[in-house]
């Protein structure tokens, strides 16, 4: 019984000061404010779309309605072997909009079974200009998405940079999850500022076509379902280690839902985890699994603790203190986001979000998965 104790004990020293590192280095990074000036960067916006026929008018609307000059950037749909009328609707948007530089990639047409990494990898050998912005087809952004994202890096040497993602929910499963959205959005952001990137979201994502094409793309990790954004982060940091940035700016914000049901979230989340024993940096699987464990023994201890009482006094403390850590983290990131009340939701998350890390840790790596209609092993 000691044993377990101490070692119930050590894992949750380890969680709490992960979750306190990270504290540090999301409010180390300075809040990015400064006066728009006149833009001089072009970009490519690259927009992989399948199965998009609902939300993808509202995305490029969301782009056309930009304070910036139409001529310095252009948008490339990537059609990813859509079953719906996403293409039709991209073609019907271009016609009705032709002041505007859009341009449809049909995959089909030149990948016949290519993926979504196949396809932006073909987006940026298309694009006309060297930034490359990334964005997903459910996506929405503010007027100063493109003009603040082109002011950061006419300050600073950029050869990627990681821009916030936010969950707009509505009910309580929607905002339980832009909880712990949030707080990956904050993690990600820290470990960019401390020099330990470990993830990042290809919703909002800028990096230049000379990095992509020097560090290979997705190159050794094409086949992977998932990891279209971080795989690509840590090679690019490896790279230019000083030229990769964060950039918390609220006016550089992209909005997208939530998942609608339990099921597209652990689907989802699935193919997130799916990813995590692929990673040629192994301190970031270390993490992963020393957090696993940390969530087994809280739920170890709690179940044990009904027969003998003292492991169920070390899983209170443990859930305690975790819930404690983490509400102190995740504050600070949804008052970024203007959205405090979030942290209330945080005693519902906790139980939820230790069951699931625990399902999902085991499901995602020994059964295969679906996500837009397609199933991966």
């Amino acid at each position: 019984m000691e044993v377990i104790c101490i070692l119930s004990f050590a894992l949750l020293l380890g969680y709490a000061l992960l979750i306190l590192f990270y504290l540090v280095g999301w409010l180390l990074i300075k809040e990015y404010k400064q006066v728009l000036s006149e833009p001089t960067q072009y970009f490519t916006i690259l927009i992989p779309a399948r199965n998009e026929a609902k939300v993808i008018s509202d995305c490029l609307n969301s782009i056309l309605t930009q304070e910036y000059p139409r001529e310095k950037y252009e948008i490339i749909v990537i059609d990813d072997h859509s079953e719906d009328a996403t293409s039709l609707i991209v073609k019907q948007f271009i016609s009705v909009n032709p002041l505007f530089n859009i341009r449809l990639i049909a995959l089909q047409e030149h990948l016949p079974h290519g993926n979504k990494k196949e396809g932006i990898t073909l987006g940026v050998s298309m694009a006309k200009f060297e930034h490359i912005l990334l964005t997903d087809a459910d996506c929405l952004r503010g007027t100063l998405w493109i003009k603040s994202i082109a002011q950061f890096i006419q300050t600073k040497p950029t050869q990627m940079l990681y821009a916030p993602v936010f969950f707009s929910a509505e009910n309580t499963f929607e905002k339980i999850q832009a909880l712990e959205f949030a707080g990956l959005v904050g993690i990600g952001a820290a470990a960019i500022q401390l020099k330990n990137p470990n993830m990042c979201s290809a919703a909002n994502l800028m990096f230049t076509k000379t990095a992509f094409e020097i560090v290979g793309g997705y190159k050794d990790n094409m086949h992977l379902a998932s990891g279209d954004d971080e795989f690509l982060l840590h090679k690019v940091f490896k790279k230019y280690p000083n030229e990769v940035w964060f950039l918390k700016d609220r006016r550089t914000i992209v909005s997208t839902s939530p998942n609608a049901s339990l099921d597209q979230l652990a689907q989802q989340r699935k193919r997130w985890v799916s990813k995590s024993t692929k990673y040629d940096e192994r301190y970031i699987t270390a993490i992963l699994v020393g957090a696993y464990l940390f969530n087994l023994s809280i739920v170890v201890n709690l179940i044990v603790g009904i027969w003998q009482a003292p492991f169920f006094y070390v899983g209170i403390w443990q859930l305690f203190i975790k819930t404690l850590v983490e509400g102190l983290f995740l504050y600070q990131i949804c008052a970024f986001f203007n959205d405090r009340k979030l942290i209330f939701l945080l005693p519902l998350a906790e139980p939820f979000h230790i069951l699931y890390v625990l399902i999902i840790g085991i499901w995602a790596n020994t059964k295969p998965f679906t996500w837009k209609n397609r199933t991966h092993h």
